[in-house]
């Protein structure tokens, strides 16, 4: 019996590659020169995509593959896979919640952490110091006993929250709606959480409904002493209004590991002192890579089974 074949999309790990291999004919668009061509030739035959969260998987893609039955987003936001024209088309999704949430809401952590503490200022200037830790050194905050902010109580959103109070820090957060179960203090709307916390993380999904969320005036709500975390899409952010903000003291500092907007508009964050940028890494973690592709496998022998997967969105 021929192996279905599976398009990766994204980069996965030799062991998983190896793993994939014995069961699935694997197809990787990466390796293409012309991704147009390998799309008209190998396309009719694809059955599945593995790919994660930054990569567009639209309607002008699933064209080019009549017979595709099943999508798996490796990451949790499905915003850049468009789920109406997979469910009118009777493909499956699939993504990869519970894989990665610890190591996004640590990274969450870390960020807010390194901006309140100064460690990027701190570690310069004992590089240019030699060493040396006599001297002028300045002062920083503290997160302990602050009220931090969460956009966004999913998991992701929960386990920044369970390393906040950790910290000793009183939580709030917004959601569509108030999360059942939990005794953190509910807030109505993003720009009354920004006027209640002293920090503000965001781990909310993406996409038209979270668009340029944080604007002018909830920077302004979270005020002179806040800073903002985002680990969730650079476009729940105005990335200019963010930019104004912190050229202009509105807020005190920012921790983004996503970042929207082009070049120009990023441009004034990489000259800031009190902006800590990562490359979308939250959620690579050895760990989380190992959870992402034992059930990467598992929901593509499930599928092809007969059985039903985990995770399933559509």
């Amino acid at each position: 019996m021929d192996k279905p074949a599976v398009l990766v999309n994204c980069p996965i790990s030799d062991d998983s590659r190896a793993a994939l291999a014995r069961r699935f004919d694997l197809l990787f668009i990466e390796d293409a020169p012309d991704r147009a061509r390998f799309l008209s030739e190998q396309g009719p035959r694809i059955r599945a995509i593995v790919s994660d969260g930054p990569r567009d998987i639209d309607k002008q893609m699933m064209d080019a593959m009549a017979g595709l039955q099943l999508i798996i987003g490796q990451g949790v936001g499905m915003d850049r896979i468009d789920l109406t024209e997979a469910k009118r088309r009777g493909i499956a999704v699939a993504n990869g919640r519970g894989t990665n949430q610890e190591s996004v809401a640590d990274h969450a952590m870390a960020l807010l952490l390194a901006v309140v503490r100064g460690l990027l200022p701190g570690d310069a200037l004992m590089r240019g110091r030699g060493g040396e830790a006599e001297g002028p050194r300045g002062e920083t905050g503290t997160v302990h006993g602050k009220k931090l902010g969460i956009i966004g109580l999913g998991q992701i959103g929960l386990g920044v929250a369970r390393r906040a109070a950790g910290f000793g820090m009183d939580i709030l957060y917004h959601n569509p709606a108030p999360r059942a179960g939990v005794a953190y203090q509910y807030c109505e709307s993003p720009l009354k959480l920004a006027r209640a916390a002293d920090h503000l993380v965001l781990s909310c999904p993406g996409g038209a409904a979270t668009r340029h969320l944080v604007d002018d005036d909830v920077l302004a709500g979270l005020g002179p002493g806040g800073v903002l975390v985002n680990v969730a899409r650079g476009s729940v952010v105005d990335t200019a209004a963010l930019a104004r903000a912190l050229e202009t003291g509105a807020i005190g500092g920012a921790g983004l590991d996503v970042i929207a907007g082009g070049a120009a508009v990023r441009a004034p964050l990489l000259h800031m002192q009190n902006v800590v940028m990562t490359p979308h890494l939250a959620g690579n973690t050895l760990e989380a890579g190992i959870a992402k592709d034992a059930l990467t496998i598992t929901i593509l022998t499930d599928f092809f089974a007969g059985r039903e997967i985990a995770n399933r969105v559509v």
